[in-house]
């Protein structure tokens, strides 16, 4: 339990004798990075064990297993985002992932919160970071606002792809934005991230908070996408 592997291979493993070849300087340093990320983790893990008396209480070994289990779901959201230890899944499952991992570390543990996903068409590689990161916001400001003190709820992500563009749509049926009035930090980090690509967010308050994004189409999105690979 001391050395347990929360984290999945940094990545495809080398066999003996075999020197892997790198396309560039940034795939070895990506994949270092992941490799001490997940070592560094799994480290933080086995010392939260070992710590005198800790496993001789019922409430030690309770607060252990939590421990280990946000670590666990702190690198799954990062993976999501950034393919910080692992390399990149396919975006519906990156998508999921990242709304998954949400709910479970920023919902009590009393809290029963669905997450429901549909996706249509083929989201251009040039805005996956920043369809991911807006859906991070959205999805975290749902969980850490709209389900206050609520024991139940659904937040829904629709991403959708064709000739008029990219739409993301995350909707749950809490509170409402309340006082908050799409003013938090949250949103002004989601307008932030979609500016540079023409975005636009709009909110809708009825039943809960339905957030619409809207990215470019067509050969804007093509050539944003040789803008970020030519720095």
């Amino acid at each position: 339990m001391l050395e347990r592997d929360l984290l999945a291979d940094a990545g495809p493993s080398v066999p003996a004798g075999q020197t892997q070849r790198w396309a560039d300087r940034a795939d070895l340093d990506l994949c270092q990075l992941r490799h001490q990320t997940k070592n560094a983790l799994e480290r933080i893990n086995a010392i939260v064990w070992t710590v005198p008396g800790l496993k001789s209480s019922v409430a030690g070994r309770q607060l252990a297993r939590e421990v280990e289990r946000r670590i666990g779901l702190a690198a799954q959201i990062s993976d999501a985002l950034f393919g910080f230890t692992r390399s990149p899944a396919p975006m519906e499952e990156r998508l999921r992932s990242l709304a998954e991992a949400l709910v479970a570390l920023y919902s009590d543990r009393d809290q029963m919160i669905q997450i429901e996903v549909a996706y249509a068409g083929s989201c251009p590689a040039a805005l996956h970071d920043v369809v991911l990161r807006t859906a991070h916001e959205l999805v975290a400001n749902a969980i850490k606002h709209g389900f206050y003190a609520r024991l139940i709820g659904c937040i829904r992500l629709e991403l959708t792809s064709d000739q008029q563009g990219v739409r993301l749509v995350v909707a749950d049926d809490g509170w409402g934005l309340g006082h908050r009035s799409g003013t938090g930090q949250g949103l002004r980090l989601v307008r932030a991230l979609i500016e540079p690509f023409g975005g636009t967010l709009e909110l809708q308050t009825r039943d809960g908070v339905t957030a619409r994004l809207h990215l470019l189409a067509g050969t804007s999105v093509a050539r944003i996408g040789e803008h970020r690979n030519a720095r």
